[in-house]
């Protein structure tokens, strides 16, 4: 059972993409922490929180189905909620009357995939199981939102998903010395914008969950061999959004990738003084739809970009502008970002 890079310290709400989706056997292992910060009332018992905090783990479909929520809440009676939501509505309520996390005390939960249900195991002891009232091979994306910080997400099992961002917080994880359990702990961020030293000598960046429209400079140009990678996902009600490769000098546009969701097709063109070229538009299949999670690379070799979306090369664009003068990379549109790496 091979594990893949983990995703460090992502921000709360997450969303974030299923490679390969589930499958018989597979996990998804989530570390982190109830917020610590919340206060208590001395009037009240020690574990009931201020406010009506709860956290939610959610496996989703492409439609928006939520195959299994799970759903710890403090204020109601400590209890942990599960449920299933189909074309909008909620089914029946599967309520555990026992709450294994506590504010500030770091956890280990891992939901492992199994034939006829999802068994859901915490530090290592067996909590619960959630029969499936969803197919689990139509599950494509993991959501968590709610009162905790998560300083790991990482997926065990076959066709688990390629690396994904680097960490937005440097961390220390939990060690054992002399048999004494150390709690992780998290440093603050230097920048939302890290970078690394690369063989060419420029410093590569990393943006976690940047805000769209995204407009940012590219450190070193656009050179030979150097990938760009875009980890996001399509909204359900999505019209189209681009990704530009520019010179911020002149404004032209050396690669413009456009998916179009209504004509079912990813547009490619470049732009020279504010005039388009001829478009590109064949492809054997459309990779992209509404709804769904998403992993782009570009590549820049010697003679044309190579794009590959969730793994499989979509298409190749013959440079039309020297890649050299590409200096920007613009994002808009109808697009969530969750990691954007150059």
């Amino acid at each position: 059972m091979a594990l893949t890079q983990n995703i460090l310290n992502p921000s709360i709400p997450f969303m974030g993409p299923i490679f390969g989706g589930l499958s018989d056997g597979k996990s998804v292992v989530i570390q982190g922490q109830i917020w610590a910060a919340v206060k208590r009332l001395s009037i009240l018992p020690p574990w009931t929180l201020q406010k009506n905090h709860s956290f939610a783990v959610n496996l989703v479909c492409q439609n928006g189905d939520i195959a299994f929520h799970f759903n710890p809440r403090f204020n109601e009676g400590r209890v942990v909620v599960c449920n299933t939501k189909q074309k909008g509505s909620w089914g029946p309520e599967e309520r555990t009357l026992n709450m294994p996390f506590q504010p500030g005390v770091y956890f280990e939960m891992i939901i492992h995939v199994r034939s006829h249900c999802y068994q859901v195991s915490l530090n290592g002891a067996h909590f619960l199981e959630y029969r499936h009232r969803i197919p689990f091979h139509l599950v494509q994306n993991l959501e968590i939102n709610g009162d905790l910080s998560v300083n790991c997400i990482s997926f065990s099992g076959t066709n688990a998903p390629p690396p994904y961002t680097p960490p937005a917080y440097n961390i220390v994880t939990p060690t054992v010395a002399a048999g004494v359990f150390s709690q992780p702990f998290f440093a603050p961020p230097m920048n939302s914008r890290r970078k690394k030293k690369t063989a060419q000598g420029y410093g590569g960046v990393t943006l976690s969950n940047p805000a769209v429209p995204l407009h940012v400079a590219i450190p070193g140009n656009f050179t030979q061999s150097r990938k760009i990678t875009i980890v996001g996902s399509v909204p359900f009600v999505a019209n189209r959004f681009h990704v530009n490769l520019k010179n911020s000098m002149t404004g032209n546009i050396a690669l413009h990738i456009n998916p179009r969701f209504k004509e079912g097709a990813i547009v490619r063109n470049t732009q020279i003084h504010g005039s388009w070229g001829s478009e590109e538009r064949h492809m054997a299949a459309m990779p992209l739809s509404p709804g769904c999670a998403f992993h782009m690379e570009i590549i820049n070799l010697k003679h044309n970009y190579t794009v590959s979306i969730n793994g499989l090369m979509v298409f190749n664009y013959t440079h039309r502008i020297p890649p050299g003068q590409v200096d920007h990379l613009e994002i808009a549109g109808d697009v969530i970002l969750s990691s954007v790496q150059y």
